[in-house]
């Protein structure tokens, strides 16, 4: 009867744990709930939050069809929070990875605006310009671009 009794108890503490422990773990967000949290937290402007997901997402899924379109929302987000580098850097991984995406014409004249404007940087500025102009002779920014062009190299030319 003792026995008995001691490995009900034995029986009762092992499910307690294995429901305490199974109650702890939950299954992870699938890049669906990913992107529309980032996307959530992008729309209230609480950056961070969203910067988090979109490299979980990145991170989680690098095959995925979303990852242009969440290097992109990385892109604007760290230009929004003026950190240019991380900016200028995501856009260039986005042109690199991802030339052929709708996004990569625009992330590449962003970075070159961002290069000339914010960091300073014409002889970097000329070359993502070059670029813009090299792969997507078709983007609407390319007369924007060349017209950028003409104004940094003015600039270099009376700096040097």
């Amino acid at each position: 009867m003792l026995m008995r009794h001691r490995q009900d108890t034995l029986r009762v503490l092992a499910l307690t744990l294995v429901l305490f422990l199974g109650a702890g773990c939950s299954k992870d967000p699938t890049e669906q709930e990913i992107l529309e949290k980032a996307i959530e937290h992008q729309r209230w402007d609480e950056f961070d939050d969203a910067l988090s997901s979109y490299k979980m997402l990145v991170d989680r899924f690098p095959r995925s069809p979303n990852v242009p379109e969440a290097l992109y929302a990385m892109g604007l987000i760290y230009q929004t929070k003026k950190d240019f580098t991380k900016a200028v850097a995501t856009f260039k991984r986005l042109g690199e990875e991802y030339p052929d995406h709708a996004t990569a014409s625009s992330a590449t004249y962003i970075r070159a605006m961002l290069l000339s404007r914010e960091l300073k940087d014409p002889d970097g500025a000329l070359k993502a310009f070059e670029e813009l102009l090299k792969r997507y002779p078709d983007s609407p920014t390319v007369g924007s671009a060349k017209a950028e062009m003409v104004s940094l190299q003015n600039m270099t030319r009376k700096t040097r």
